[in-house]
C-alpha cells in the first residue's frame, strides 16, 4: 500500500512541476510586457493564460490515479 501511495504523491509531485515550469514561461512572457501595454496585453493573453491552466490540470488529472479524491487532506 505504501509504494501506491509513493507512485500517487510522485504523480502529483511531477505534474505540479509540469504546472509551475509552464506557468514560469508565462509569467515571464506577461513581464516583459512594458507598464503601459501590459492590461492591453494580458486582456489578449489571457484566454491562452487560463487556457495553460486548464491545459495541465485536466493532464495532471489523468497522470492521477483513478482513486485520486481531490477532497482527502
Amino acid at each position: 500500500m505504501r509504494d501506491g501511495l509513493s507512485t500517487l504523491s510522485s504523480a502529483r509531485a511531477a505534474a505540479v512541476a509540469d504546472l509551475l515550469a509552464s506557468l514560469e514561461v508565462v509569467l515571464v512572457s506577461c513581464q516583459i510586457v512594458p507598464d503601459a501595454d501590459r492590461e492591453s496585453a494580458w486582456d489578449v493573453d489571457a484566454h491562452r493564460i487560463t487556457g495553460e491552466v486548464a491545459r495541465h490540470l485536466a493532464t495532471a488529472r489523468a497522470r492521477l490515479s483513478p482513486s485520486f479524491n481531490p477532497s482527502a487532506p
